[in-house]
């Protein structure tokens, strides 16, 4: 599989993956974001089930780096006509979460190409308008937030939910990060690993989180030997 994530991800991490066997993508800063977040995968993409979507602006940026993963996924390539801002919820455009069939996300403030993709009925409106980043998909039926409009939500529609505390993930330049950031989520092909970017034993809550993944069919991976650190998904195609 390819691997996509931020340009600043430690080397330790990548280096790891590619032990895994997976190849490695790491994407430029989108000129809008704010530095510590510019390079976040989930601000600047959304792997819908046929297309991969992102912004005009970013894909001028971005081109390369955008045609090998559409070469690796065979998938189309889709571009908003709206673009990304440095202010919420203005930054928030593609930042929607998908579990299995059901998608949670600000509708406001979300991109018409991913909305029209959805019916009513697996649309959920949260809250959180950063919901990818909230977000740790745990196969197509569960998930950890730390989010409770999101748990809230997701517990509604059926989906066995996780919800944790925000503390102990690093994002430099933020007093702390997301739960959704700071692993992998593969939205095409379902694996039996979950990688995360840093070591989950040394968080409080570590040990919970892995016995929520292994119950639901997948193997926690700590990819290095660091604090949890946000990363904006590490996501697997």
């Amino acid at each position: 599989m390819l691997a996509v994530f931020d340009c600043r991800m430690p080397l330790e991490a990548e280096k790891m993956l590619q032990r895994e066997g997976h190849a490695t993508l790491r994407l430029p800063p989108h000129p809008n974001l704010p530095a510590p977040v510019a390079s976040h995968t989930d601000m600047l993409l959304f792997f819908s089930g046929d297309s991969v979507i992102c912004t005009r602006e970013y894909y001028r940026t971005a081109e390369s780096q955008i045609h090998a993963i559409l070469r690796h996924c065979k998938k189309t390539l889709c571009l908003s006509d709206m673009e990304i801002a440095p202010v919420y919820p203005a930054d928030i455009l593609l930042n929607a979460a998908t579990v299995g069939e059901e998608l949670f996300c600000s509708p406001t403030h979300t991109a018409s190409e991913i909305l029209r993709e959805y019916p009513p009925q697996k649309l959920h409106a949260v809250r959180q308008g950063y919901a990818k980043c909230s977000v740790l998909p745990v196969g197509k039926r569960a998930l950890i937030t730390q989010d409770p409009s999101i748990a809230s939500a997701a517990k509604a529609a059926g989906i066995d939910t996780l919800q944790i505390s925000a503390n102990g993930i690093s994002l430099p330049g933020y007093s702390n990060g997301f739960w959704g950031g700071i692993a992998s989520f593969s939205p095409y092909e379902e694996i039996d690993r979950i990688y995360f970017c840093g070591n989950l034993e040394q968080h409080p809550e570590g040990q919970a989180i892995r016995s929520f993944c292994l119950s639901h069919g997948k193997r926690p991976i700590s990819l290095g030997g660091f604090p949890l650190l946000d990363v904006g998904t590490i996501f697997m195609i």
